[in-house]
């Protein structure tokens, strides 16, 4: 199911309307599937999350979209597993090998307010296939923050992987809605094998669910450049202990 179901995502994104002429660029799911939720976040970046009728239940889809169109689809279960992902552009995909030895908990992170994680994933690019063991975890910080109205859970996080070179560590914070059960990105930093660091802010900013304004939209707000650098200075979000 997972690649049929990314295969006619594939060609809906190639069906979408190409010039504004044409109208309004609207992400579309596809068909037997419903979209439940749009996320404008830093970084240039909006989000789509949608279920299908034919999958497991819990499991949902993510795709994310940047200036040049969608370049990474996810699929995950009710705890939040990394089931599967695509990279859109590379043509690389990552599959979770079951069963983990320590799988990822949302429901314990939520219960206890901390989860710790060892699982691998085999990771098939045109490089080859490799293994990644993974270990990590996710702890709530116990403050909450308002962002457009809904109110998500702070969680600082870390977790890493060996690679030939060495190990590669990705640490910061990001955000939990216990309703849609769902992790959104934050503040994160990622320490390269060789000691080098990079820094991205993946922070949510605007959410819509159907029949509200911006939902399904193909184009990102924030970050994208001198044209948005007024949005850009829009306050993040509001914290509360």
């Amino acid at each position: 199911m997972c690649r049929i179901i990314a295969l006619g995502f594939a060609a809906t994104c190639l069906a979408l309307p190409a010039s504004a002429q044409d109208g309004p660029r609207l992400f579309q799911v596809p068909e037997g599937c419903e979209a439940f939720l749009t996320v404008q976040s830093r970084s240039c970046m909006v989000s789509h999350h949608w279920t299908c009728s034919v999958d497991p239940e819990g499991t949902h889809w993510r795709a994310s979209v940047d200036q040049d169109g969608a370049f990474y689809l996810s699929f995950t279960d009710a705890e939040f597993r990394w089931l599967r992902s695509w990279n859109l552009r590379s043509g690389g995909t990552d599959t979770l090998i079951e069963p983990e030895e320590d799988p990822a908990s949302l429901s314990e992170l939520l219960s206890t307010g901390s989860d710790s994680m060892v699982f691998s994933i085999q990771e098939e690019s045109g490089l080859g296939t490799f293994r990644r063991d993974y270990t990590g975890f996710d702890r709530l910080t116990g403050e909450t923050v308002a962002v457009d109205g809904r109110e998500l859970q702070v969680t600082e996080f870390s977790y890493q992987y060996d690679t030939a070179d060495g190990v590669r560590r990705t640490q910061g914070n990001q955000f939990v809605h216990e309703g849609w059960r769902l992790f959104f990105g934050g503040l994160e930093t990622v320490t390269l094998p060789d000691g080098g660091t990079f820094e991205g802010n993946y922070s949510p900013m605007e959410f819509a669910e159907p029949g509200e304004q911006g939902f399904l939209t193909m184009q990102p707000l924030y970050d994208c450049g001198d044209t948005m650098s007024a949005v850009e200075t829009a306050p993040v979000w509001r914290v509360s202990q």
